[in-house]
């Protein structure tokens, strides 16, 4: 047996050579050629943004910013159904995982007594945590300088539009069936949605100093992230939120979507790095994403001076 044990880790260990000698051949022949320096520039650009401490750092923001909002937004509908219900409804969750949820959360007429415009103003507000978390991901990556403090108007502007394209999804979802058509249909909205709003913003929160350009190709890259983790996140968040809740109660639904939140800010985080990658391309990629310049991927866009004329964006 200890024979047959170490023929069979020799010939592991003979393997993982041979493929690791063949890789490191691949990548010196790609060394200097244009997917090279493009991988290159991915691999150096998630190394100095740290995109796993950038991700978990998002998933908190959004998960202790947005979350209450949306609680406090339901409970302000008395007419409509919790929070709660409503998104077990939206993800597909069983009756039992629903009841579990629903008795995790505050009701709605509890939240409606207790909060009422004052603390949904204030939940809203708080939320600017999550747009403060993106700026500096996008600052990092993007690598331009922090905007004043008096710009903070941004972050609202952040948290609107990233509600504002929840409750269009939503709408979308509650108007549409189930049939094939439909689903295609949906899929095509949330995409152009999502690379509305990840085109958006960040050219607010960096006071459009980069080209809208090359942030659309960048929001392309995030929205078709996003799009691809909804589908698979149909099948697999019933199933993970099922089990949490059968296992741990409301504990397992708060790892699960705390886990699930950061699944997504990896992608934003990854799919930003890819695209300020593609921006700096030297080639015909890069002039298809930033323009004819190599400067274009961040230089100033040209409404960036009425913009300070306005009196929002100046230093």
């Amino acid at each position: 047996m200890s024979a047959r044990y170490e023929r069979w880790k020799l010939r592991t260990l003979r393997l993982v050579a041979r493929w690791k000698i063949r890789g490191q051949r691949y990548w010196e022949s790609l060394r200097g050629t244009p997917l090279g320096t493009l991988i290159d520039r991915v691999v150096s650009g998630f190394t100095a943004i740290e995109p796993f401490d950038r991700a978990m750092t998002l998933a908190a923001q959004a998960f202790v910013s947005i979350v209450p909002i949306m609680i406090v937004a339901a409970a302000v509908r008395p007419h409509k159904v919790g929070f709660g219900a409503s998104m077990g409804d939206a993800i597909g969750l069983s009756d039992d995982v629903q009841q579990t949820l629903a008795g995790s959360l505050p009701s709605t007429a509890t939240v409606a007594s207790g909060v009422g415009l004052f603390g949904f103003l204030v939940a809203f507000f708080s939320a600017t945590a999550y747009s403060r978390a993106l700026e500096r991901m996008f600052l990092k990556v993007w690598d331009v300088r922090k905007p004043p403090l008096r710009t903070a108007w941004r972050w609202i502007a952040t948290i609107v539009a990233v509600m504002v394209a929840i409750a269009l999804l939503s709408l979308t979802q509650a108007i549409l069936g189930d049939g094939p058509f439909d689903n295609v249909v949906e899929t095509a909205i949330r995409f152009v949605v999502w690379t509305v709003v990840w085109t958006y913003v960040p050219w607010v929160l960096m006071r459009t100093e980069i080209s809208v350009r090359a942030l659309t190709f960048t929001g392309a890259i995030i929205s078709v992230a996003l799009t691809v983790l909804a589908v698979f996140g149909s099948i697999y968040l019933p199933i993970v939120l099922t089990t949490g809740a059968e296992e741990f109660g409301v504990l397992g639904l708060v790892f699960a979507y705390i886990s699930w939140l950061f699944v997504l800010s990896f992608a934003i985080v990854g799919a930003t790095v890819v695209g300020r990658a593609c921006a700096q391309d030297e080639g015909i990629l890069g002039r298809l994403v930033r323009g004819p310049s190599a400067q274009d991927a961040n230089v100033p866009n040209l409404s960036a001076d009425a913009w300070r004329r306005w009196g929002g964006l100046g230093d």
